[in-house]
């Protein structure tokens, strides 16, 4: 179902762009359009090719990394920004001079309409969710991965998954200890669970363990299977998948390759003169916000800038600027409150950027006491240049977030990266930047909750309800 409702959106896509085109013209010049068939028949082919280029190079369904309006918002713009940006290239080399009314209608019918189409498919995913046409999950494993694994389900309305039940390795003192939440002790070798799963119409178990399964648990997956139940399971050490995973078999025999990606010299040259341009391009709206926000700070207090100890690429050090604000703190002035929720604080680092310290997009640099308790997994993250923004900042996560919730986004970014992706995060960054001053009940908040039946219980808050409980190994 996931690979299908992204086709679907890219089909009444491109009906819409087709329709729209049409509609533009109409307005301007009438019923009597100006030019041969043959023109608008190249157009339209044009047209539909470099958004379908789009529509994959940038994921524009909208929906891969979860489903966030202002994500939706940022990304539609950016994708409508290129089509444009083609027409006109296209209208140059055939020497054709576009009316600005028309290009305006064009791209504000194309931006309305394709934001439309993905809205509409978000809500025909909660009428599906609603309506009880899921697929009825329950997940087996450690409760740190249920955990996860259930909050990222929540954000992906079009796996169309329904979290029933979950069952949970048993501890040494399940025995003397009253369940909380109210579920049988039952052994996997038991028929009650098999009986309990057919009972809840469960139709896939995820299997989330972090050691080696036992013989019974084997057993236990093979009676699951016969029952005709599909089975996930996520690999052991997943951690160290800091690669796009490729399965091969040798006769039988599965191995799962983990070859290393790496953003090559000329990649890297790319990468490096786009953070120039930007950032000259940034630096006077830059220089005229930091410039009244110093008068403010400078009237408030003796200090503008300061600059904090931070490990970049390769764990070489670098000092951080940022303007003089009370981070962290309870009692926060309104005005630093505002420079805060906005990352004004944060502009500074331009400077950074300039240097070559730092990159626009990429992961946040944090201090030497955080990175020496890093993980090899986490040390990954250390491979790219950091940057002032990136994929964990766009998802809300901040410098008071955990490293290691971070580190799944940054990886994710050094895995997918592209130059279109780093152009895509910077607009994206400014829809998130405007949805920290929408009001918490704001429609952009309401559409991340997760859909839920009202009358059944779900995984909240860190209390993982068991269904079952599985026996030791």
């Amino acid at each position: 179902m996931s690979r299908t409702i992204p086709r679907f959106v890219l089909f009444f896509d491109i009906l819409w762009m087709l329709l729209a085109l049409y509609m533009s013209y109409a307005l301007h010049y009438g019923p009597s359009l100006p030019h041969s068939e043959g023109f608008y028949r190249l157009l339209a082919v044009a047209s539909v090719g470099v958004w379908i280029a789009l529509f994959y190079r940038i994921k524009l369904d909208c929906l891969n990394g979860g489903w966030h309006l202002h994500l939706a918002l940022s990304k539609v713009a950016t994708g409508t920004s290129f089509l444009l940006a083609s027409i006109l290239t296209f209208a140059y080399f055939v020497r054709l001079d576009y009316p600005r009314l028309m290009l305006a209608s064009f791209a504000g019918l194309l931006f309305i309409g394709f934001l439309a189409i993905r809205i509409g498919t978000y809500i025909f995913l909660c009428c599906q969710q609603k309506r009880g046409r899921t697929n009825k999950v329950v997940l087996l494993g450690s409760e740190r991965f249920i955990l996860e694994l259930n909050s990222k389900i929540r954000r992906h309305p079009e796996l169309l998954y329904q979290v029933v039940g979950t069952l949970r390795r048993a501890r040494t003192d399940d025995a003397g200890d009253a369940d909380p939440f109210g579920s049988s002790n039952w052994a996997l070798s038991s028929e009650d669970v098999l009986a309990a799963l057919k009972e809840r119409h469960v139709s896939e178990i995820i299997v989330l363990l972090d050691e080696s399964p036992g013989l019974e648990f084997q057993s236990f997956i093979a009676r699951c299977r016969t029952q005709g139940l599909a089975v996930r399971v996520l690999p052991l050490g997943y951690e160290l998948y800091t690669s796009k995973p490729k399965l091969m078999h040798i006769d039988g025999f599965p191995l799962v390759a983990l070859e290393e990606r790496s953003i090559g010299p000329a990649a890297a040259i790319f990468k490096r003169v786009m953070d120039l341009v930007a950032s000259l391009l940034l630096l006077p709206p830059i220089a005229f916000i930091l410039t009244g926000s110093a008068i403010v700070l400078r009237s408030k207090k003796r200090r503008v800038f300061r600059r904090e100890l931070r490990i970049g690429k390769n764990g070489r050090s670098f000092w951080m600027y940022r303007l003089d604000l009370n981070y962290g703190e309870a009692n926060v002035p309104t005005y630093e409150r505002f420079l805060l929720d906005l990352s004004i604080s944060e502009l500074p680092q331009l400077w950074n950027v300039l240097k070559g310290e730092m990159s626009l997009v990429g992961p946040r640099p944090e201090c030497p006491n955080r990175v020496k308790n890093y993980s090899e997994w986490q040390r990954q993250r250390l491979k790219a240049k950091p940057g002032v923004t990136g994929l964990a900042q766009v998802n809300g996560l901040r410098d008071r977030h955990a490293s290691e919730e971070k580190t799944r986004y940054d990886l994710q970014y050094l895995l997918d990266w592209t130059a279109f992706m780093d152009i895509v995060l910077l607009v994206q960054t400014l829809g998130a930047l405007m949805r920290r001053l929408s009001p918490k009940h704001s429609i952009s908040n309401l559409s991340s909750q997760m859909i839920e039946n009202p009358n059944e219980r779900t995984l909240r808050q860190g209390a993982v309800r068991e269904m079952a409980h599985a026996d030791r190994a």
